[in-house]
């Protein structure tokens, strides 16, 4: 038994998802599309008779402050910084996520990212610079291009290869205060 796909099931399955997950407008856009494809499928139906019911569901979720393009970014960038993500790659992947350029620049500007701060989360969790386990003359280089492929600049790389343990915690504490 397949399920009809109409307005009412799409708007409930976009709150379900919504639940559980953060999205962005172009995101649900996709989820809704990829569901409109599998239930017409099944069905036996053209999926494209379905695709009008889209546009009424985001603009109801729009509305409601269910999808909010401009607050899945800050929370994105927020995220980000504790993840170790770097500026450029948090942009990449809000980009990616079909965020509008404009969001993404008003979502940093209303957002404090710290890019040193990110950068040293980035080589806890990897164990780089002052928390590496091996010499530092053997990992050096390695330990630069993990960053720099992270999307640090060479410079911020730079600094937290050459960093003490003492001072990058001092970094860190510091700057969540």
């Amino acid at each position: 038994m397949s399920r009809k796909v109409s307005e009412e099931y799409l708007r409930r399955a976009a709150l379900h998802y919504l639940n559980r997950y953060s999205a962005s407008e172009e995101s649900l856009r996709r989820i809704l599309k990829r569901k409109i494809d599998k239930l017409s499928r099944e069905a036996g139906e053209e999926p494209d008779q379905h695709y009008e019911f889209i546009d009424p569901v985001l603009s109801f979720c729009r509305e409601h402050k269910f999808v909010d393009d401009l607050r899945f970014a800050q929370s994105k960038i927020r995220a980000g910084v504790t993840k170790g993500k770097s500026g450029n790659r948090i942009r990449q992947e809000l980009s990616v996520k079909g965020v509008s350029g404009q969001d993404i620049e008003t979502a940093f500007e209303d957002e404090d990212h710290d890019e040193e701060r990110a950068a040293l989360a980035f080589a806890k969790r990897r164990r780089l610079g002052p928390w590496r386990t091996k010499p530092k003359e053997e990992r050096r280089e390695k330990e630069l291009g993990s960053l720099i492929r992270a999307g640090f600049s060479y410079s911020l790389s730079r600094q937290v290869v050459e960093m003490t343990q003492e001072e990058a915690e001092n970094n860190i504490y510091t700057s969540v205060l």
